[in-house]
């Protein structure tokens, strides 16, 4: 798991492995942080210039107000965006980085949006001189690509941030299920002799990894065949958060005789990334929350009395990544994985769905 803070006072949760289908990895990312690199600019000096006047005249070429940059070095994105943004914004409901929308309209004066890539990952800029997170309304952040707010001074969160997956939905800049890459969880198996009789056992698919490995699904078996476990996928490393700041990784479909094209039920989506990054400080307050879990593993689909499909694998949670010389967390920090779905029953009925990983947070169900 990924966690390295420079602050006290860190709210965070972990929930227990689901075995009925891979569990999607629990904290993909967090990570919070700053540096110092304070520099202040005087460029003031008196000159003398002797213009064969008596007395001489004395010329104050001195710089004011001095050129003091914020005491951040940003990470990812451009040193640019520290000093770009001039609005105090306050965030009522939503972000929209595919539209670029801030509560559903253009942002206002002052605040800028760009798009960015790291390290080939492309991810959209808002640029503010500080921000407010309200606690008016829970604020989804949605669209395709990871969102990093830079403010100039200070970011407060207020209230509930979601980034997180819903389902097969991914959160802003997540993966969807049954992609490759080695975080992405495995789908499920049919066991090795499909198409003759008795065939009909197949196993859940895993969960995606992404700071830990994912829960692995579970085998099946009917009349002796098995459809073995499908393995599980590889955690990512400490480092790539030093050049960008991904997503999660979807989970892996399940399996079937023939229902839902063979795929069971669908592999859970991975949860969003979010960096925030202040020149001063960024306040997460107590009762607030910002959310980048991983979507649910869906529930093993129904062809018939002899086709059960297995369950989906739970999508992995995102990643946090928080830096400013001062971070102040009474809130909660959740990057759950999704848990993963029920495979049908040989009584003839379907699965069920897994939770999401907010759910999951929030009840202690699942997230492996």
């Amino acid at each position: 798991m990924l966690f390295r803070s420079l602050s006290s006072s860190c709210v965070f949760r972990v929930n227990r492995v689901d075995t009925t289908g891979g569990g999607g990895d629990d904290l993909g990312g967090i990570v919070t942080g700053g540096g110092d690199l304070a520099t202040g600019d005087d460029l003031g000096g008196a000159t003398v210039m002797d213009m064969a006047m008596s007395p001489p005249t004395v010329v104050d070429m001195a710089v004011g107000p001095d050129m003091e940059h914020p005491n951040l070095m940003l990470s990812h994105v451009p040193q640019h965006y520290l000093t770009d943004g001039t609005c105090d914004l306050t965030v009522l409901s939503n972000i929209d980085t595919t539209n670029k929308k801030i509560d559903n309209a253009d942002a206002p004066t002052g605040c800028v949006f760009g798009s960015e890539t790291e390290n080939g990952l492309a991810v959209v800029v808002l640029a503010v001189k500080s921000v407010v997170f309200s606690n008016t309304n829970p604020i989804t952040i949605t669209g395709n690509a990871p969102l990093v707010v830079v403010a100039r001074t200070t970011i407060a969160v207020n209230g509930s941030v979601s980034a997180a997956a819903t389902g097969a939905t991914p959160g802003p800049g997540g993966n969807a299920a049954g992609g490759g890459g080695m975080q992405a969880g495995k789908n499920g198996l049919h066991d090795p002799n499909r198409g003759t009789a008795n065939s009909q056992s197949d196993s859940g698919g895993s969960g995606g990894c992404f700071g830990t490995v994912g829960g692995n699904g579970g085998s099946g078996s009917y009349m002796s065949l098995v459809a073995p476990a499908p393995g599980q996928c590889t955690a990512s490393t400490d480092t790539m958060l030093a050049t960008s700041v991904p997503g999660g990784a979807g989970g892996g479909h399940g399996s079937s005789e023939t229902c839902n094209s063979m795929e069971g039920g669908a592999g859970g989506a991975g949860g969003g990334s979010i960096q925030l990054s202040a020149g001063t400080s960024i306040t997460v307050a107590a009762g607030a929350l910002i959310d980048v879990g991983g979507g649910a593993g869906g529930a093993g689909c129904l062809g018939g009395v002899s086709d059960q499909g297995s369950g989906g694998g739970g999508g992995s949670g995102g990643a946090i990544f928080l830096e400013s010389p001062t971070v102040s967390i009474t809130g909660a920090l959740w990057a759950n994985g999704g848990s993963g779905g029920g495979g049908g029953s040989g009584s003839g009925s379907a699965g069920g769905r897994g939770s999401d990983g907010a759910e999951s947070a929030l009840t202690g169900d699942g997230a492996g």
